[in-house]
């Protein structure tokens, strides 16, 4: 397809939406570049992936995707048998934990077609590896004490050495003898190795080796000779150190060299699934619907909207192009949206066919098109001397040439720039031409003629831009089957133009334009006398379901009312025979001390009285059950329900049956009856990010405290908090873990590294809190 019609029906932009919705890079390159496919079986696969990846973003609040950085030059390393540095062994490692996050998330689904899992089966990681590296690598440039044992030993013997350095400089700094020669008691560096700062006058004062001077040459700064020979051994250290830094790079790398293709493979699948989840997290932003491809010569567009057009403001568009028709002409008013929903049609068969969804209800159908030809606009040329004519032609005779039966043709105000008569018999003999070609043709005019021709016609039908003559201004509504009436009279009348001239104006019209235009006239009458009373019915039948809805409310508020008054009336009544029963054991208790009572004379009239008191409680006892009206699909495996006539919550197992659902409460699992149960209430509104809650209301801190936790307790928390931050937009953010031994800053500096939020961080400057303040700017 010609990459200028993506330019002129505004593909381009709809593109860079998508690539803001991807996470990586490599799936922002991805997505800039997409082209629509041709054929009808990778187009409906490209739906097919767009609609599972949407199921699978609502079935987990967890995407199964995160950022990652393009590896192509680190794999294209290890191929040619170089080593890496920390920060491309760093960018590996990112890879590997996205593609083992992708494959774990993407699992197969019984009765889906499971394409996205396919995909994710094929990624390679390795646990171990992801820990060695994770373990191992602390920054972009610095490998962990822990990488090997050599190294922690080899920076062990480097701090002593530094500490015991630093004692003997600092009994120097600190000598009564030196304390005038020194320019300042501070301890610093040269060319790696410590040094004073010394006065000029008193370099001889000081034994030692002479490393720098200052700008000034006031100060020279000596390595006393105490000092020396330590510092000759700390140099040992460092280099040592770095060869065992070279040494595990060297490992690491060996280890990944012989999966290089495998992380090659890895880039690729995991930026065509960045792709496709980003074009279903577009398909939310523009709450959009999967496109029915067919095979039919035919285009149904329900409720379609232009994603470019404020969603507010946005009129939907509905046609139908019916199988064994051409096309379709459309006529109206000059910024009726004529033109707008030429590019419509041509964006949504453009998007659909890049497997995107589209801004239109469910039930849009489409065909797929092999090429789309688009004129559009002015394209007149001073340069190359086209007039506006000159180029409609000079484009539309390209168009005419390669158009063929699998081509979508949009003309815009065909037949425009020239004599009205000559316009139209071209602007005719050009639609009859690409019918002949089996084009599918949308084409918009202003011409009488083409009108009658679409009505005469069994190939093409008519529609029309809706206008209001009551209020001069275009609905922007697409009326199929009539064609628009022409209405500059009613238009000029109104604005006040003389109506003797409007007289004579239609007098110069021939007999049957005018007959025509009556003609259309009075069925776009007819047509809104017809709406009207659609609307009216519309409007009664409503009022109607209005009534019905209250009065079933007040009849179940009726009910309601009528059991709490049995239910209280039950419960005096249950009152009152407790009364009864505690004053017979009283007259009971009396008898006994009757000596002519007898025992079994008691004994039976106590039983009988007991035997009516339990049959009264219990016919009393008789409440009417709760019966729920929920439905079958309204409840889904995994939902939270309450049985009703026990007020307990439980969660579904099994999908509905037979009018009965599984269900288990705490450890008890039952199968109860469906009108025993009702879907519980919904909690408070929650945000969900990396599997962690977090109520929408509360603001987010720019600060996190960690000091008095421990490491893990600082992990967990920064976690949140990053979250936390990520949701709520935050630009940068400080992590206080104060300076102390050194050890939860560490620790927390690893574990920004690799946090899908945390784009870099620094130490925090002076002000802000200096080493004991990591500041972290959110991705």
């Amino acid at each position: 397809m010609n990459t200028k019609v993506f330019v002129k029906l505004e593909f381009d932009k709809i593109l860079k939406m998508l690539a803001n919705k991807a996470l990586s890079d490599s799936g922002k390159r991805e997505a800039v570049s997409l082209k629509p496919s041709k054929s009808i079986s990778a187009v409906t696969r490209l739906q097919s992936e767009t609609l599972e990846a949407e199921s699978t973003l609502m079935r987990s609040a967890k995407t199964p995707m995160s950022g990652f950085s393009d590896i192509s030059s680190e794999t294209s390393r290890l191929k040619a048998g170089a080593d890496l540095s920390c920060r491309e062994l760093l960018r590996i490692l990112g890879v590997l934990k996205s593609a083992r996050r992708a494959k774990r998330g993407l699992v197969k689904v019984e009765g889906s077609t499971n394409l996205l899992p396919h995909m994710a089966e094929q990624l390679y990681y390795d646990d171990g590896m992801i820990t060695e590296l994770d373990d191992a690598i602390m920054s972009d440039s610095e490998l962990a004490d822990t990488a090997s044992h050599e190294l922690f030993n080899i920076r062990k013997r480097i701090m002593r050495e530094n500490e015991g350095i630093r004692e003997k400089l600092n009994a120097v700094i600190r000598s009564s003898h030196h304390k005038e020669h020194l320019q300042d008691a501070i301890v610093t560096m040269r060319s790696g190795r410590y040094v004073v700062p010394v006065k000029q006058e008193f370099k001889r004062n000081i034994k030692g080796l002479v490393h720098d001077q200052s700008a000034s040459g006031q100060t020279v700064f000596i390595e006393p000779m105490e000092v020396v020979e330590a510092n000759n051994k700390l140099r040992e250290l460092e280099l040592a150190e770095r060869e065992e830094v070279e040494r595990i790079l060297h490992v690491f790398s060996e280890r990944l060299r012989e999966f290089w293709s495998e992380l090659k493979n890895n880039l690729n699948i995991l930026t065509r699934l960045d792709v496709i989840f980003a074009k279903a997290a577009l398909a939310s932003t523009m709450k959009a619907s999967p496109v029915t491809i067919t095979d039919e010569k035919k285009i149904i567009i329900k409720n379609g909207r232009h994603p470019l057009i404020d969603a507010k403001e946005v009129v939907p568009v509905s046609l139908h192009i019916d199988e064994g028709y051409s096309g379709l002409i459309i006529t109206g008013p000059n910024t009726g949206g004529k033109t707008v929903t030429l590019k419509l049609t041509g964006l949504l068969a453009l998007m659909a066919q890049s497997g995107l969804f589209v801004p239109a209800d469910s039930g849009t159908t489409m065909p797929v098109f092999k090429a789309i030809f688009a004129d559009i606009g002015d394209e007149q040329s001073i340069e190359q001397s086209l007039s506006t004519f000159s180029s409609h032609m000079n484009n539309i005779t390209r168009i005419t040439n390669m158009a063929d039966s699998k081509s979508l043709v949009l003309l815009d105000e065909l037949g425009a720039g020239t004599d009205p008569a000559e316009g139209a018999a071209l602007a005719m003999s050009i639609l009859e031409e690409l019918a002949f070609a089996k084009s599918f043709v949308m084409a918009t005019t202003h011409y009488s003629e083409i009108k009658a021709f679409a009505m005469a016609s069994d190939i093409y039908q008519n529609a029309c831009m809706e206008f209001s003559v009551r209020t001069l201004s275009p609905t922007y509504r697409l009326i199929m089957g009539v064609p628009g009436v022409s209405n500059a009279f009613e238009i000029s009348k109104k604005l006040g133009l003389n109506e003797q001239i409007i007289d004579r104006a239609r007098e110069h019209m021939s007999e049957e334009t005018v007959k025509f235009e009556q003609l259309i006239g009075e069925a776009e009458r007819q047509r809104e006398m017809a709406e009207r009373k659609e609307q009216q019915a519309e409007g009664f039948r409503r009022t109607a379901q209005s009534i019905k809805d209250k009065s079933d409310k007040e009849l179940v508020k009726a009910q309601e009312k009528r059991k709490i008054i049995i239910e209280k009336a039950n419960e005096k009544a249950l009152d009152i025979l407790k009364d009864a029963k505690d004053e017979a054991e009283r007259i009971i208790a009396e008898l006994k001390l009757s000596k002519s009572a007898k025992q079994e004379e008691i004994n039976a009239a106590r039983k009988v009285l007991n035997d009516k008191i339990d049959k009264t409680a219990s016919s009393l006892h008789q409440k009417e059950k709760k019966k729920s009206s929920v439905t079958a699909d309204q409840i889904g495996v995994g939902d939270t329900v309450t049985l009703i006539n026990h007020g307990v919550k439980a969660t579904v197992l099994k999908a509905p049956k037979d009018g009965k659902v599984f269900v288990q409460a705490g450890v008890v699992k039952m199968s109860v009856a469906l009108s025993e149960v009702e879907v519980a209430a919904k909690e408070k509104q929650i945000s969900r990010l990396g599997g962690f809650k977090r109520d929408m209301s509360q603001p987010v801190s720019m600060e996190v405290d960690l000091r008095g936790l421990s490491l893990d307790e600082a992990v967990m928390q920064t976690d949140k908090f990053l979250d936390e931050s990520f949701i709520a937009g935050r630009g940068e953010i400080s992590i206080i873990h104060g300076k102390g031994t050194g050890v939860l800053r560490a620790g927390i500096r690893d574990f920004l590294r690799t946090h899908p939020h945390a784009d870099k961080y620094r130490e925090g400057k002076y002000g802000e809190g200096e080493a004991g303040v990591t500041i972290v700017t959110i991705k």
